[in-house]
């Protein structure tokens, strides 16, 4: 199955460099330990000085290569010099957020940039730009078919409140569980990404 879904994201970038929601579930550990790596730009764990590349490479393939192909890096290994690491044609996920409307994610080599209803919100790039979607909102989206994985995507956008942070704990904990993380890596893990979205 997952050779297959492999093969069909392959298909689909090379058609147009689009994927689609049912390619990025929980068992795809080659995009989440991509997604979780490079979005989050402002959690640090205190304790551990520890990044969420940090903790990811505990637990999960950080695939160099992959990640490559995917942001089509490795078709345009001059982005950089040319235009600071964003393409003309950068793989793109589109999908409705039911009432909320439609999310775009463009992932370019050198940033990814998150779109709702057309209109540029945020990116986690060098020149990041986040806390666009307060967490309620977010919450939402859990009702939604691949609700949770809505919910992992929207998150580097996410504004979190000091009072919010026990409810979206066990939230995170069950995402972070699916995705093989047990023990002190789930709770630490969890704590470095609550740093990077809740409002200081």
């Amino acid at each position: 199955m997952e050779e297959y879904r492999k093969s069909r994201m392959d298909e689909k970038m090379e058609q147009g460099n689009v994927i689609f929601l049912n390619q990025v579930l929980f068992d795809n550990t080659l995009f989440w330990a991509y997604f979780l790596s490079v979005n989050y730009p402002c959690s640090l764990h205190k304790e551990t000085d520890c990044t969420m590349t940090d903790f990811v490479e505990k637990v999960m393939p950080i695939n160099i290569e992959w990640s490559d192909c995917f942001t089509q890096y490795d078709k345009n290994p001059d982005v950089f010099d040319e235009s600071d690491g964003y393409l003309d044609h950068p793989t793109t996920l589109t999908t409705s957020l039911g009432s909320l409307g439609n999310l775009k994610i463009e992932f370019h080599p050198g940033d990814t940039i998150f779109f709702l209803n057309n209109n540029e919100i945020g990116c986690t790039g060098p020149h990041w730009v986040l806390s666009k979607i307060p967490y309620q909102t977010i919450k939402n989206v859990l009702e939604l078919e691949y609700g949770e994985v809505l919910f992992e995507l929207l998150l580097p956008m996410a504004i979190l409140e000091s009072e919010e942070v026990e409810e979206i704990k066990p939230i995170l904990e069950k995402h972070f569980l699916e995705l093989g993380f047990a023990g002190q890596n789930l709770l630490q893990i969890v704590d470095c990404l609550i740093s990077g979205i809740i409002q200081k």
